[in-house]
């Protein structure tokens, strides 16, 4: 057994969905599924003019080969789904503690959702997705719906990704890296067919990994969604039944998180059952490492391992772990050209309102996108419905600003959009700082509606966020 290294780099934005509360935003997970990588190479299989036969079921289906989470790549460094044992204080917040061998009487945060350690330090990757806005399209008439719009949340292009392919069967690689050769353009994630999902395919050597401790205790990271079965055959949220996973090995203590996942199978039109699963980034003490720790390490541990699910590291976090440092997040960053396009100087009610069309779609953009930029998250949702009903008129919002109480004016000052506190970021819209092109030919009226309509949407995507976390 062994595993093959790949890299795919995206050339197009890439959209990994998950569910979403919001039947109007499709939002990206931030590394490509297993299922995904395990389609790739479906597709290639049998555009290779090869029928779906028992090498097929052997490689892509049954378990001889599994095909794991692809996660970022920054400067030559993998960033992993956080550990859940690590937290960092509140006020020192470069100081973090694992939870799993050490104690603090200090107020903590969590951390990053991706991260990357070397040795005592972690660096956090933070990814600056993108929003678009679209229309849905009638597949009788392939025109567009009036009036029905959604949204896309993006992974920005140039990203790079790294994940492998686990063999049982020594011979399959040279199969493998037949079916996908070095350069190969894929198409991965979703609407593939339009502007989204083109991105290139390389192997790659060996990954650089962290040295395991064969002796005394050790800490089991879950690197992805982990399914594990009890006595009856159903999914199980117990420790106990993930235990039995382990050979000669006992967990001492955990760390973990719980979640449910269901799927889609796109050939069947059907969804797959639903299951529950502990969280990617779920942390188990062990008292020594499992006999099958190469194995588990290589394959996964748990159920549909060939699917992604299952990943463990047992050398990602070391006892000797107790603090480490938190040093500065890397941002992964697209320059995105604006969308709206330069109109030629036309008079007329029709060109006006073409481009006031046109403006609002950028402000709605803008607006998703400063929300998720934001830190802190207000956590108030009567503070955020307040904000946004008083925002109807911007001449009281400007006064109403002016009076907050100290409680409310707590939470905007705390909260950041970039170097600006949301009171001041809130003034500068309402002079004016707004990117509205073409505002010369937009009369006043319809701009105090803009930012209006500004406001409106990015109050109400904090409170999807604070839907979404809780």
């Amino acid at each position: 057994m062994k595993k093959l290294y790949f890299t795919i780099t995206t050339s197009d934005p890439i959209i990994i969905t998950q569910h979403s509360d919001d039947p109007n935003m499709y939002e990206t997970l931030q590394y490509i599924r297993g299922t995904i990588i395990q389609g790739v190479f479906a597709h290639a299989y049998l555009e290779s003019k090869k029928p779906a036969d028992k090498d097929f079921i052997r490689l892509i289906v049954s378990g001889d080969c599994s095909f794991s989470n692809a996660y970022p790549l920054e400067n030559k460094t993998m960033f992993f789904p956080a550990p859940a044992a690590l937290v960092r204080e509140k006020t020192n917040t470069e100081q973090v503690h694992n939870l799993l061998v050490d104690k603090t009487d200090e107020q903590t945060q969590g951390i990053s959702s991706f991260i990357a350690i070397d040795n005592d330090t972690i660096t956090p990757l933070r990814i600056n997705k993108n929003i678009n806005l679209h229309n849905e399209i009638d597949r009788k008439t392939r025109t567009s719906k009036d009036g029905i719009l959604f949204n896309y949340q993006s992974l920005p292009a140039k990203m790079a990704f790294q994940g492998f392919v686990a063999i049982k069967n020594d011979d399959d690689e040279k199969l493998l890296k037949k079916l996908i050769q070095n350069g190969m353009m894929i198409r991965v994630g979703r609407s593939t067919t339009s502007e989204y999902g083109k991105a290139y395919f390389n192997w790659t050597s060996e990954s650089k990994n962290g040295k395991t401790n064969n002796e005394g205790e050790v800490i089991m990271t879950l690197l992805s969604d982990t399914i594990v079965l009890n006595s009856n055959g159903f999914s199980s949220l117990r420790t106990i039944d993930l235990n039995n996973y382990l050979v000669n090995t006992d967990i001492v203590k955990s760390i973990s998180k719980k979640s449910r996942i269901d799927g889609f199978l796109n050939v069947w039109k059907l969804r797959k059952p639903s299951e529950n699963v502990f969280a990617a980034g779920s942390t188990f003490l062990l008292n020594k490492l499992p006999s099958n720790h190469e194995y588990l390490e290589t394959f996964g541990l748990g159920e549909r391992n060939h699917e992604g699910y299952g990943q463990v590291s047992f050398s990602l976090l070391n006892m000797q772990d107790k603090q480490l440092k938190y040093t500065e997040q890397i941002e992964v960053v697209e320059e995105v050209q604006p969308s709206i396009q330069e109109i030629p100087e036309m008079s007329g009610l029709i060109i006006k309102t073409i481009t006031y069309n046109r403006i609002r779609e950028q402000i709605i953009i803008q607006a998703l996108q400063d929300a998720e930029n934001t830190e802190p998250k207000i956590d108030s949702n009567n503070l955020l419905s307040r904000l946004k009903e008083i925002a109807s008129d911007t001449d009281k919002f400007r006064e109403f600003l002016k009076d907050l109480r100290q409680t409310a004016k707590g939470h905007l000052e705390k909260s950041y959009l970039g170097e600006k506190n949301l009171i001041d970021h809130f003034n500068s819209v309402l002079s004016g700082d707004l990117t509205i092109q073409y505002q010369d030919i937009i009369s006043d009226e319809k701009k105090r509606k803009l930012k209006t309509l500004y406001f409106e949407q990015y109050l109400n995507q904090l409170r999807r966020l604070n839907k979404n976390k809780k």
